[in-house]
């Protein structure tokens, strides 16, 4: 990524943007699907789908918050002319693991059980909210700068050892 030398921390950057650009795509109306925040449809009513209505949103804070911490990272970059020390990088990779963790486990929970919403008549329980390719890509992506971050966290502990 421009701004950063290191390329696994370039990467790992990239990748906690391309969720939301992932998302762009979906609100475009491709036929590849709505995504993980497109998935109300203007046919229903919002009090006809709780569940979809709240845990799009709160999957729109995560991918939002994530592309944060990749933005805070960029400008770290930028601010040590492309070398940021590990100490200060680490932080911020914990935090965006811990944004895509949540994330990818609500996606992966709204989409295979269903998750208890709040409603105007309380707590409501549906079920599993359908799929779509960008979703999938979305939480493939996910997974991936889950397990990259994890990675760079291991070998930034054991700077001997390489991985």
């Amino acid at each position: 990524m421009v701004g950063l030398r290191n390329r696994q921390l370039g990467l790992l950057v990239g990748l906690m943007f391309t969720p939301f650009a992932l998302q762009l795509i979906g609100w475009a109306g491709t036929p590849l699907g709505g995504g993980p925040c497109g998935v109300i449809g203007s046919e229903r009513l919002l009090l006809e789908q709780p569940q979809a209505f709240f845990y799009a949103q709160v999957m729109l804070w995560g991918i939002a918050l994530l592309m944060t911490t990749g933005f805070f990272l960029l400008m770290l970059g930028f601010m040590h002319q492309g070398h940021i020390p590990k100490s200060q990088a680490s932080p911020f990779l914990r935090l965006g693991l811990g944004i895509a963790s949540f994330t990818a486990l609500v996606y992966i929970l709204t989409r295979t059980w269903g998750l208890p919403a709040p409603s105007p008549v309380g707590w409501l329980l549906s079920g599993a909210e359908a799929t779509d390719a960008i979703g999938l890509l979305v939480l493939l992506v996910l997974l991936v700068q889950i397990g990259l971050s994890l990675h760079w966290l291991a070998q930034s502990l054991n700077p001997d050892k390489h991985m």
